[in-house]
């Protein structure tokens, strides 16, 4: 049975908000541990995006898009890169 949200319920009462403590942060080590913890981030920072918004109803995809871009880019920010040997470079 699912619940319906209520419009005037603050963000941190929120069912998103109680279920979800990721913090920013956290990312990089949460989504490298496999594609459901990925998902569930992007899930998150879309609701986030939502909220901003005003809780306009029409542009989850928007919204979905844009949190899968900006997770995937910070992790791939906070992420070593391995050192690669240009060619062609002196010793």
């Amino acid at each position: 049975m699912m619940r319906e949200k209520k419009h005037d319920e603050p963000l941190s009462e929120t069912p998103e908000a109680r279920r979800s403590s990721t913090k920013r942060g956290q990312k990089a080590s949460a989504a490298e541990s496999g594609p459901m913890e990925l998902r569930d981030l992007i899930a998150q920072r879309a609701y986030e995006i939502y909220e901003q918004r005003g809780r306009n109803d029409g542009e989850d995809m928007n919204d979905w898009l844009r949190a899968e871009a900006e997770v995937r880019s910070s992790i791939m920010a906070e992420k070593p890169r391995p050192a690669v040997a240009r060619e062609g470079a002196r010793s």
